[in-house]
């Protein structure tokens, strides 16, 4: 399984997880040790991710990709940080 969640507006990758490892090569450097995908619910279809130490910067639309061999789908998601 392939798990990639991208900032939309720059089409650039804030996490990337694939067939059980974080892969952090390609990671945007704003997002460096900050990013985690939670596998609790990874069995249940649950793919959320988990950003620590939020900043306004974080604000805005993230696309979640997932994929294998059968199958594609990607969700929309918009993060509000207010503060």
């Amino acid at each position: 399984m392939d798990v990639r969640w991208i900032r939309d507006h720059i089409s650039e990758t804030v996490h990337h997880y694939r067939n059980g490892e974080d892969l952090y090569g390609e990671q945007m450097q704003a997002y460096a040790g900050r990013t985690e995908l939670v596998r609790d619910g990874l069995s249940a279809g649950s793919l959320d991710l988990r950003i620590t130490g939020l900043r306004p910067s974080d604000d805005g639309q993230y696309v979640c990709t997932v994929g294998d061999a059968d199958a594609y789908d990607e969700a929309i998601v918009k993060l509000e940080v207010s503060g």
